[in-house]
């Protein structure tokens, strides 16, 4: 069998009384993209949220890197090998270009991306590469200490994806990365999602851009109402009655 990076068993969450996540399994293999696709309150952020440790699971296991994380803090599971992005991006935009990817060094080796930037020599060296290898890897401008909120909507979001990768995650996961950008933008996503996988990382996305996730997932899986309902290839899930029904039928169709 081969390696997974990533394993949901029975995932579930409540919030009173909504199931927002109902019993979903999940593997992702190492060197996977896999796309999570679903009507609007499918529970694919919620899924996300539970696989990165924002919430926790009302019931059901998750296992990072084969490591059972189900309760293991959100900082924790980035030292793992977790990087998350959000379908807005998540910058500080009086902190500078390198100052916000520095931050996703914070927790790794030291307590604080202060520490792993102004400590000692050697470590302080290679969190000065790391950072600068980021910004680099996501096409940024060259200015190290022009600021994140002069950038522009779809900068923010590769700013947003460096910070997730200077610290050489295991798997990257991205919230609505297509959200808010135009066609050019999109095209040069994808060929981002292609080189980092290419880099050994994992890549598990939410989306709705089906043209995206059509070009670029190995396998596909859909939620509906919190459930799986399918998984597959591009193929598979396109002909699947049950994703044709949530997407173009009754009251799930009406939520697309």
């Amino acid at each position: 069998m081969t390696d997974a990076v990533l394993e949901t068993e029975g995932v579930s969450k409540r919030f009173s009384g909504l199931v927002a996540v109902d019993g979903v399994d999940l593997r992702v293999e190492r060197g996977e993209i896999r796309g999570i696709v679903g009507p609007n309150g499918a529970g694919k952020t919620t899924l996300f949220n539970l696989v990165s440790g924002l919430y926790r699971v009302s019931r059901g296991r998750i296992r990072l890197q084969g490591r059972d994380v189900t309760t293991t803090p959100a900082h924790a599971r980035v030292a793992i090998g977790l990087g998350r992005t959000y379908q807005t991006p998540q910058v500080f935009p009086e902190l500078s270009l390198f100052d916000n990817v520095a931050i996703g060094l914070a927790g790794l080796q030291r307590p604080s991306a202060r520490g792993a930037v102004f400590g000692r020599r050697q470590p302080r060296r290679a969190a000065l590469t790391s950072v600068e290898e980021a910004l680099r890897f996501m096409r940024l401008p060259a200015d190290l200490g022009a600021l994140a909120g002069a950038l522009s909507f779809g900068e923010q979001k590769r700013l947003e994806i460096a910070r997730a990768l200077v610290g050489n995650p295991a798997l990257l996961m991205l919230d609505e990365p297509a959200a808010g950008l135009n066609r050019a933008e999109i095209d040069e996503l994808s060929g981002f999602v292609v080189e980092i996988r290419a880099r050994g990382v994992s890549v598990v996305l939410i989306e709705h851009n089906m043209r995206v996730v059509m070009g670029l997932c190995d396998r596909i899986t859909v939620l509906d109402f919190g459930r799986k309902i399918a998984e597959g290839t591009a193929d598979e899930v396109r002909r699947d009655p049950l994703v044709i029904a949530a997407y173009l039928g009754g009251a799930a169709g009406a939520r697309v």
